[in-house]
């Protein structure tokens, strides 16, 4: 496996992380990237600029000032920031800062033949219409479309001591999800559950009970009523993604 599944356009620019200004923009200092220094008119240090970050986690450990970053230029005038988030290094492991790339690198590694549980899959559809209400991640459907399933992607970043955890915040939308593949199942619709694990430095996957018990209970109840969990590994190795791990070994007592 060692094809990428995604690769980057563009150069992104290192930095290091200064803080959270909110759940979708952090601030990074630049300096070394544009040469600059000193301070601007606003009083902000120059080389010091906001980036948009595409993951609302909490991102414990991740996010922690001094920690380099990667982000990439945006040139869009009607954008309130002129980065995007990319990665955050931890030690010598790079993390995504793009939770919504779970589903291109599910994809790239479903059409790539990397998935052998899902090797019966000729079509696919993104964000499919739920049979009741609501959409999932995909849609799955075999040659002469007998078979049939659905399957929700989660990114997963948080690793404490070699186990990955989600979510590392309550989730509602979360549990939401999880009923609406219950409710799959119960009408004999298969259904997945896919947590895809942004890092690579991973030895098994669990619900993060503490931080909402809610939802490692209620997964617990989805998997024992028919909803298939498993567990993918990648490692962002810039500028491409690779697969690490399409077995994770998942635990969720």
């Amino acid at each position: 496996m060692t094809d990428p599944l995604v690769s980057r356009d563009g150069d992104p620019v290192s930095g290091a992380f200064v803080e959270r200004v909110n759940r979708f923009v952090i601030r990074g200092d630049f300096d070394d990237a544009d040469g600059s220094s000193g301070a601007g008119d606003d009083g902000v240090a120059a080389g010091v600029d906001d980036a948009y970050l595409g993951d609302p986690g909490k991102l414990r450990n991740i996010l922690v000032p001094g920690h380099e970053i990667l982000c990439e230029s945006v040139d869009d005038p009607d954008r309130a920031t002129d980065y995007d988030a990319v990665a955050a290094r931890v030690g010598d492991t790079w993390v995504s800062l793009r939770a919504a790339l779970a589903n291109d690198l599910f994809a790239a590694a479903l059409h790539d033949g990397h998935l052998p549980a899902f090797d019966w899959t000729e079509t696919v559809v993104r964000e499919p219409e739920l049979p009741d209400h609501g959409r999932s991640d995909f849609r799955l459907a075999s040659p002469d479309g007998k078979r049939v399933a659905y399957v929700e992607v989660k990114s997963t970043t948080h690793v404490d001591d070699g186990v990955a955890k989600f979510p590392d915040r309550p989730t509602e939308r979360g549990r939401r999800h999880l009923k609406s593949l219950w409710a799959l199942v119960e009408d004999g619709v298969e259904a997945h559950l896919v947590f895809v694990v942004q890092r690579p430095d991973v030895q098994r996957w669990e619900p993060f009970r503490e931080v909402d018990p809610e939802f490692a209970d209620l997964l617990g109840e989805v998997v024992v009523a028919g909803v298939e969990l498993r567990a993918l590994v990648t490692e962002f190795d810039p500028p491409e993604y690779r697969l690490r791990k399409t077995d994770l070994a998942v635990n969720v007592d």
